[in-house]
């Protein structure tokens, strides 16, 4: 009897052994189920905001180029003189920017005239009645500094080219007309491209019809439909709505996020399948979990890691000037109004000073000993101003440094920078000599006002032959 009992109750234990095991066993695969999807998920949500971060970045450069060239108060004294000699200083000025920076246009659109000036002279005027003109129009009353126009019609190469126009205004703060850059991008297809290769997700550019614009495979582009691509009815994701915010839907084990492109009115789709990594789990629920956590581990020490580099990269971006290594025009921007707020505690004097003939060195030289040459001037001017003096670049040819000494001993350290120009060996060679203005800051001056007092130091050097120095008061000059 003892030995009849004792093989029900093995039974039982074993059914019951068994059952919890079964009942882990599918609640552990579930869970891992779970978890894989979200990871998907999260990997999806970070690429998608790595692409379109990296999108976003191809858009810095040209924003800033047109925003420095709509506040070159140099515009305003001659824009407005629709005559053969402002069509030739336009060109020349214009050339000089187009070959520095490699846009494939740039160009300046006076409102008073409204001649559409670019680097080989001018064109008919701009017919503002016209419907076409809605990229001048919609400036003239914009709210914003800048806006985007995208050339859809011609993807030649599968590159595509965006349109920076930036509001002029006058002295008064009025609309005085445009200027703008176009920046032909080439490389979308490869971005989209090394993360299919790199993170499994798959990733399209389309417009609001889904008409794949960038993806790649080639043959998509202009010839498919997101829709059709996906199987997914139009009806069943609207693409438009990812206008206000970005759309997350699954849609048969596949994972979608959908997110708007203002700057090109397009959207970026990007999406990962979850249906291999889920039928996996069917036989190596435990090896899964045991990868999965590592996978997480790493990707998130990766992704620290790449976010971290990318704000250091960002902030290289927002205050190096990349060819000299010295501050750029943003950070004396932010430097010249601090010390205007504080120079009621520390006085300084404003110089500016550019290179001498740098078109003519680039025309006869080439643009490599163009840039040498500037990266020598920076070179020479960092020798001489030192903390707490403030040195920086704020435009293609042109410097600026803010001196905390009174005007005259300020004047001494500018002839002997100006000195040490002269006496460059390298830079003798080339004709290179710079033109300089300097000016002290009062107490009523603002950051704009300072600035351009200098502005106006250095242009009466250039008109008075170049390679010297001028000073400029509230209401005097000395040479």
């Amino acid at each position: 009897m003892k030995g009849k009992r004792i093989i029900p109750i093995n039974a039982i234990i074993l059914t019951v052994i068994i059952t919890v095991m079964i009942f882990v066993a599918i609640l552990t695969q579930v869970i891992i189920k779970e978890l894989t999807i979200r990871d998907i998920q999260n990997v999806t949500r970070l690429t998608h905001t790595n692409i379109y971060t990296e999108i976003k970045q191809e858009m810095v450069e040209p924003i800033n180029s047109s925003v420095i060239m709509a506040q070159n108060t140099l515009l305003l004294d001659f824009m407005d003189q629709d005559t053969l000699e402002t069509e030739e200083k336009m060109a020349e000025y214009l050339t000089a920017i187009q070959k520095a920076t490699g846009y494939e246009s740039v160009f300046v659109i006076p409102d008073s005239t409204l001649s559409y000036y670019h680097p080989g002279g001018t064109d008919e005027k701009v017919d503002i009645e016209s419907d076409h003109a809605y990229w001048y129009t919609n400036r003239i009353d914009a709210e914003d500094a800048y806006g985007f126009v995208v050339n859809t019609e011609n993807l030649d190469d599968w590159a595509l080219t965006i349109y920076v126009d930036a509001n002029i205004n006058d002295r008064n703060g009025n609309f005085a007309g445009i200027v703008g850059v176009g920046k032909r991008i080439t490389h979308l297809q490869g971005i989209l491209t090394s993360y299919l290769y790199n993170q499994g997700v798959e990733a399209y550019i389309v417009d609001a019809d889904g008409e794949v614009k960038v993806h790649q495979d080639n043959t998509y582009i202009k010839n498919k439909s997101f829709y059709d691509l996906e199987n997914i009815p139009s009806q069943a994701m609207d693409i438009k709505q990812s206008q206000m915010q970005p759309i997350e839907q699954m849609i048969d084990n596949r994972f979608f996020i959908i997110q708007h492109i203002p700057e090109l009115d397009w959207y970026l789709v990007v999406r990962k399948s979850t249906s291999d990594l889920t039928g996996s789990l069917n036989h190596y629920s435990v090896q899964v979990i045991t990868i999965l956590a590592l996978g997480v581990l790493v990707i998130l020490l990766v992704t620290n890691h790449a976010i971290s580099m990318y704000k250091k990269q960002i902030i290289s971006l927002s205050n190096i000037d990349h060819l000299t290594d010295i501050s750029n025009r943003t950070i004396f921007e932010i430097a010249l109004e601090d010390a205007v707020r504080n120079i009621e505690n520390q006085k300084f004097c404003l110089a500016l000073f550019d290179l001498d003939n740098l078109k003519k060195i680039n025309d006869s030289l080439g643009h490599d000993k163009g840039d040498y040459t500037l990266k020598l001037i920076a070179e020479l001017a960092k020798e001489v101003f030192s903390a707490p003096d403030f040195v920086s670049r704020v435009g293609g040819d042109e410097f600026a440094v803010m001196i905390y000494r009174p005007l005259d001993e300020a004047k001494v350290i500018m002839e002997e920078f100006h000195n040490l120009i002269n006496s460059n060996i390298d830079l003798q060679r080339v004709e290179g000599t710079v033109s300089i203005g300097i000016t002290e800051c009062n107490q009523s001056d603002t950051g704009t006002a300072v600035y351009k007092r200098a502005d106006e130091a250095l242009y009466k050097s250039k008109n008075a032959g170049k390679d010297r120095i001028t000073t400029l008061k509230a209401s005097t000059e000395t040479t």
